[in-house]
């Protein structure tokens, strides 16, 4: 596999910059929406799910030790795109949402 060319280091160096604060910001206030959009793509459930890496394509969600890939309909090239993947999943999967008990 060769290495990412220099346009694609630079387009991809929002997602770098913006990576943490969306995995805490998701992670503390929208744990749902992480552990719904699982049990959605790969029939798992598990209210502790937790999200752990992005991608321009979705991100991976870490749950019992192992990572799965949430993927978007569309590649995402800002904050703002990100962004509204992760609300238009939030309300696409809310029918898949778990109670923690």
């Amino acid at each position: 596999m060769s290495e990412p060319s220099k346009d694609e280091k630079i387009s991809n160096e929002w997602l770098e910059n913006a990576s943490n604060q969306i995995i805490e910001h998701m992670n503390d206030d929208h744990s749902n929406s992480i552990v719904s959009a699982l049990h959605a793509q790969h029939g798992i459930k598990d209210t502790y799910a937790k999200m752990e890496k992005l991608e321009v394509g979705g991100y991976y969600a870490l749950s019992e030790g192992k990572l799965y890939f949430l993927t978007f309909e569309e590649l995402c090239t800002s904050v703002k795109e990100y962004r509204m993947e992760l609300v238009k999943y939030a309300k696409k999967y809310r029918k898949y949402e778990l109670n923690s008990e």
